[in-house]
Protein backbone atom coordinates (compact mmCIF):
# COMPACT_ATOMS: atom_id res chain seq x y z
CA UNK A 1 0.00 0.00 0.00
CA UNK A 2 1.48 3.25 -0.52
CA UNK A 3 2.71 6.04 1.72
CA UNK A 4 0.18 8.69 3.09
CA UNK A 5 0.49 11.90 0.93
CA UNK A 6 0.08 11.97 -3.06
CA UNK A 7 1.54 9.00 -4.59
CA UNK A 8 4.20 10.04 -6.94
CA UNK A 9 6.18 8.07 -9.66
CA UNK A 10 9.42 7.41 -8.84
CA UNK A 11 12.85 5.61 -9.44
CA UNK A 12 12.66 2.16 -7.36
CA UNK A 13 16.34 1.72 -5.38
CA UNK A 14 18.60 -0.83 -6.57
CA UNK A 15 18.65 -2.67 -3.70
CA UNK A 16 14.68 -2.84 -3.52
CA UNK A 17 15.23 -4.01 -7.17
CA UNK A 18 17.96 -6.96 -5.76
CA UNK A 19 15.44 -7.83 -2.46
CA UNK A 20 13.09 -9.31 -4.77
CA UNK A 21 11.98 -12.48 -3.08
CA UNK A 22 8.15 -13.08 -3.67
CA UNK A 23 6.17 -10.65 -3.08
CA UNK A 24 8.26 -8.42 -1.29
CA UNK A 25 8.48 -6.09 -3.63
CA UNK A 26 5.05 -4.19 -4.02
CA UNK A 27 3.10 -1.50 -5.08
CA UNK A 28 4.03 0.54 -1.91
CA UNK A 29 7.39 0.71 -3.18
CA UNK A 30 6.94 2.00 -6.50
CA UNK A 31 4.51 4.46 -5.49
CA UNK A 32 6.22 6.09 -2.69
CA UNK A 33 6.85 9.69 -2.42
CA UNK A 34 10.29 10.27 -2.10
CA UNK A 35 12.90 10.29 -5.10
CA UNK A 36 15.56 7.38 -4.56
CA UNK A 37 19.02 8.67 -4.63
CA UNK A 38 21.01 8.30 -7.86
CA UNK A 39 23.18 5.25 -7.92
CA UNK A 40 26.96 5.45 -7.80
CA UNK A 41 29.64 5.54 -10.95
CA UNK A 42 28.57 3.05 -14.07
CA UNK A 43 25.33 2.24 -12.89
CA UNK A 44 24.67 -1.03 -14.27
CA UNK A 45 25.24 -4.37 -13.15
CA UNK A 46 24.94 -7.85 -14.30
CA UNK A 47 22.60 -10.25 -13.80
CA UNK A 48 22.73 -14.27 -13.85
CA UNK A 49 22.15 -15.29 -17.27
CA UNK A 50 20.98 -19.07 -17.88
CA UNK A 51 20.31 -21.05 -21.23
CA UNK A 52 17.41 -22.78 -19.20
CA UNK A 53 14.33 -23.59 -21.72
CA UNK A 54 11.84 -23.04 -19.15
CA UNK A 55 9.83 -19.94 -18.25
CA UNK A 56 8.90 -21.07 -15.12
CA UNK A 57 6.47 -24.57 -15.17
CA UNK A 58 6.26 -23.35 -18.97
CA UNK A 59 8.11 -24.02 -22.13
CA UNK A 60 9.55 -20.26 -22.96
CA UNK A 61 7.90 -19.01 -26.28
CA UNK A 62 8.60 -15.68 -27.84
CA UNK A 63 6.23 -13.04 -27.54
CA UNK A 64 8.46 -10.22 -29.21
CA UNK A 65 11.66 -9.87 -31.33
CA UNK A 66 13.67 -7.45 -33.11
CA UNK A 67 17.23 -7.11 -34.30
CA UNK A 68 19.89 -4.30 -33.42
CA UNK A 69 23.19 -4.39 -35.23
CA UNK A 70 21.94 -7.80 -36.79
CA UNK A 71 22.01 -9.82 -33.56
CA UNK A 72 18.68 -11.20 -32.75
CA UNK A 73 17.01 -9.79 -29.24
CA UNK A 74 13.98 -11.89 -28.05
CA UNK A 75 11.90 -11.61 -24.97
CA UNK A 76 10.24 -15.17 -23.88
CA UNK A 77 7.43 -15.99 -21.72
CA UNK A 78 5.57 -18.11 -20.36
CA UNK A 79 2.04 -18.51 -21.72
CA UNK A 80 0.87 -16.14 -19.16
CA UNK A 81 3.64 -13.73 -19.34
CA UNK A 82 4.34 -13.32 -15.93
CA UNK A 83 7.74 -14.83 -16.67
CA UNK A 84 10.12 -13.43 -18.64
CA UNK A 85 13.83 -13.68 -19.96
CA UNK A 86 15.73 -11.56 -22.80
CA UNK A 87 17.53 -13.52 -25.11
CA UNK A 88 20.55 -12.06 -27.27
CA UNK A 89 21.75 -14.49 -30.12
CA UNK A 90 19.19 -16.77 -31.34
CA UNK A 91 17.88 -20.33 -29.80
CA UNK A 92 21.08 -22.40 -29.88
CA UNK A 93 24.02 -19.75 -28.63
CA UNK A 94 22.11 -17.01 -27.67
CA UNK A 95 22.91 -15.72 -23.86
CA UNK A 96 19.88 -15.35 -21.42
CA UNK A 97 18.63 -13.20 -18.44
CA UNK A 98 15.95 -13.07 -16.08
CA UNK A 99 13.55 -9.88 -16.40
CA UNK A 100 12.64 -8.69 -12.89
CA UNK A 101 9.83 -6.88 -13.44
CA UNK A 102 7.22 -9.72 -13.44
CA UNK A 103 8.27 -10.44 -9.62
CA UNK A 104 5.93 -7.47 -9.18
CA UNK A 105 3.07 -8.82 -10.89
CA UNK A 106 3.44 -7.32 -14.55
CA UNK A 107 2.15 -9.29 -17.07
CA UNK A 108 4.38 -8.81 -20.69
CA UNK A 109 2.76 -8.47 -24.09
CA UNK A 110 3.55 -8.56 -27.42
CA UNK A 111 4.12 -4.51 -26.75
CA UNK A 112 6.70 -5.07 -23.71
CA UNK A 113 10.30 -5.35 -25.79
CA UNK A 114 11.73 -1.89 -26.72
CA UNK A 115 15.27 -1.47 -27.98
CA UNK A 116 17.18 1.04 -29.56
CA UNK A 117 18.95 1.12 -32.84
CA UNK A 118 22.53 1.81 -30.98
CA UNK A 119 26.18 0.93 -31.58
CA UNK A 120 25.41 -1.09 -27.91
CA UNK A 121 22.36 -3.15 -27.67
CA UNK A 122 20.01 -1.27 -24.95
CA UNK A 123 16.68 -2.52 -24.50
CA UNK A 124 13.59 -1.86 -22.41
CA UNK A 125 11.05 -4.52 -20.94
CA UNK A 126 8.01 -2.83 -19.52
CA UNK A 127 4.46 -3.88 -18.68
CA UNK A 128 1.25 -2.78 -17.30
CA UNK A 129 1.24 -2.27 -13.60
CA UNK A 130 -1.14 -0.85 -11.14
CA UNK A 131 -2.40 1.11 -13.70
CA UNK A 132 0.17 2.64 -15.32
CA UNK A 133 3.91 1.10 -16.36
CA UNK A 134 6.99 -0.80 -14.98
CA UNK A 135 10.11 -1.09 -17.22
CA UNK A 136 13.59 -2.52 -16.70
CA UNK A 137 16.20 -1.24 -19.26
CA UNK A 138 18.97 -3.95 -20.12
CA UNK A 139 22.52 -2.92 -21.44
CA UNK A 140 24.37 -5.71 -23.77
CA UNK A 141 28.12 -5.85 -22.51
CA UNK A 142 30.91 -7.69 -23.92
CA UNK A 143 29.06 -10.95 -24.65
CA UNK A 144 26.46 -10.66 -21.67
CA UNK A 145 23.02 -8.60 -20.73
CA UNK A 146 23.81 -6.29 -18.32
CA UNK A 147 20.60 -4.65 -16.14
CA UNK A 148 20.49 -1.30 -14.69
CA UNK A 149 20.45 -1.10 -11.08
CA UNK A 150 16.71 0.35 -10.76
CA UNK A 151 13.61 -0.31 -12.47
CA UNK A 152 11.09 2.39 -13.58
CA UNK A 153 7.55 3.47 -12.96
CA UNK A 154 5.21 5.87 -14.75
CA UNK A 155 1.70 6.57 -13.42
CA UNK A 156 0.53 7.85 -17.06
CA UNK A 157 1.80 4.62 -18.73
CA UNK A 158 4.74 5.28 -21.19
CA UNK A 159 8.08 4.50 -20.76
CA UNK A 160 10.15 4.63 -23.72
CA UNK A 161 14.44 4.92 -25.31
CA UNK A 162 14.97 7.81 -26.34
CA UNK A 163 17.95 10.07 -27.55
CA UNK A 164 16.67 13.04 -25.83
CA UNK A 165 20.08 14.59 -25.03
CA UNK A 166 21.55 14.57 -28.47
CA UNK A 167 24.57 11.90 -27.19
CA UNK A 168 23.19 9.44 -29.32
CA UNK A 169 22.74 7.47 -26.56
CA UNK A 170 19.57 6.19 -25.69
CA UNK A 171 18.05 7.98 -22.54
CA UNK A 172 14.73 6.34 -20.47
CA UNK A 173 12.12 8.31 -20.58
CA UNK A 174 9.48 8.11 -18.04
CA UNK A 175 5.96 10.02 -18.36
CA UNK A 176 4.25 11.23 -15.03
CA UNK A 177 1.67 12.86 -13.41
CA UNK A 178 3.08 16.23 -11.84
CA UNK A 179 1.41 16.34 -8.51
CA UNK A 180 3.36 18.97 -6.02
CA UNK A 181 0.35 20.49 -5.72
CA UNK A 182 -2.19 18.62 -5.39
CA UNK A 183 -3.72 16.71 -2.32
CA UNK A 184 -5.19 13.56 -3.15
CA UNK A 185 -4.35 10.84 -5.42
CA UNK A 186 -7.81 10.97 -7.53
CA UNK A 187 -6.49 14.66 -8.22
CA UNK A 188 -3.10 13.12 -9.13
CA UNK A 189 -4.75 11.30 -11.74
CA UNK A 190 -6.02 14.36 -13.13
CA UNK A 191 -2.94 16.76 -12.91
CA UNK A 192 -1.10 17.40 -16.07
CA UNK A 193 1.90 15.41 -17.46
CA UNK A 194 5.87 15.45 -17.90
CA UNK A 195 8.31 13.42 -19.52
CA UNK A 196 11.34 12.59 -16.55
CA UNK A 197 14.32 11.76 -18.36
CA UNK A 198 17.01 9.24 -16.99
CA UNK A 199 20.18 8.35 -18.59
CA UNK A 200 21.75 5.00 -18.86
CA UNK A 201 23.20 4.60 -15.33
CA UNK A 202 20.15 6.12 -14.09
CA UNK A 203 21.15 9.78 -13.77
CA UNK A 204 18.37 12.81 -13.71
CA UNK A 205 18.73 14.68 -17.36
CA UNK A 206 16.23 16.57 -16.80
CA UNK A 207 12.07 17.37 -17.19
CA UNK A 208 10.05 18.80 -19.84
CA UNK A 209 7.18 21.11 -19.65
CA UNK A 210 4.00 19.93 -18.17
CA UNK A 211 1.04 18.83 -20.38
CA UNK A 212 -3.06 19.06 -19.85
CA UNK A 213 -2.78 15.30 -21.21
CA UNK A 214 -0.46 12.06 -22.18
CA UNK A 215 -1.63 12.79 -25.91
CA UNK A 216 -0.09 16.14 -26.00
CA UNK A 217 3.53 14.90 -25.54
CA UNK A 218 5.25 14.79 -28.88
CA UNK A 219 5.08 11.04 -30.30
CA UNK A 220 2.51 9.87 -27.69
CA UNK A 221 2.68 6.80 -26.77
CA UNK A 222 6.53 6.39 -28.15
CA UNK A 223 7.22 10.20 -26.47
CA UNK A 224 9.46 11.92 -28.32
CA UNK A 225 12.00 14.36 -26.15
CA UNK A 226 14.48 16.93 -27.52
CA UNK A 227 17.45 18.39 -25.75
CA UNK A 228 16.15 21.90 -25.97
CA UNK A 229 12.86 20.67 -23.75
CA UNK A 230 14.77 19.49 -21.02
CA UNK A 231 14.83 21.99 -17.79
CA UNK A 232 15.07 21.04 -14.09
CA UNK A 233 11.96 18.55 -12.30
CA UNK A 234 9.75 19.66 -10.17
Amino acid sequence: MAEQGVPRPVLITAATAAAVTGAALVTAVLLRPDRAAPTGAGGVQATPSTSNSSCGDDPCRVLASTSVNGMPIELLTDSAGGTGRLRAGGPVTGTVTEVAITAMGVRLNHDSLRCADDATPVCLVRGPHDGGMAGEVHVWRGDSWQAAQRPYFSDAGSIVLDDATGDSAPEIVVVRHECSRVETAEECQQAPVLAEVFTLSGEPAGCTGTHESPGSLRGWPEVDVAEYELTGCP
